[in-house]
């Protein structure tokens, strides 16, 4: 029992202790790195001020999701049409997905398939 109390005296002096030290930390850019291509850079380098966003109540948190999706979808068409693909909607056992094909498929990749799982984005805008 002495062993119990302990550790937890231990546990919540820890605890404290961590967070009286925390502290705010400055943000920092980096420069992209040499390797990217001058036509990704503006995706790469681009500052992404939506995730410094910290909601506290669920209306919050669905008005921040609608605004940041409707900002995305917008851009969809553009980017389908630079990656030349195409995106048909299906279900594959009973599970929304998406198929993106592109225009042009190389001879040794048309027997291949690749399937990417997403498990965080099953929440919000599954059908768009």
């Amino acid at each position: 029992m002495k062993i119990k109390f302990t550790a937890l005296v231990f546990m919540l002096t820890f605890v404290q202790t961590t967070l009286a030290n925390t502290a705010e930390v400055a943000v920092q850019h980096f420069p992209n790195p040499s390797t990217v291509s001058q036509a990704f850079q503006p995706l790469v380098s681009g500052a992404t001020t939506f995730w410094n966003v910290y909601l506290k109540i669920n209306a919050e948190w669905h008005q921040w999701v609608d605004t940041i999706a409707a900002q995305t979808l917008k851009t969809l068409p553009t980017l389908k049409e630079r990656m030349q693909v195409s995106v048909t909607v299906t279900q594959l056992g009973n599970v929304n997905a998406f198929m993106v094909t592109p225009k042009t498929i190389a001879p040794y990749n048309q027997n291949r398939i690749l399937l990417h799982y997403n498990s965080y984005s099953r929440r919000y805008h599954h059908d768009k």
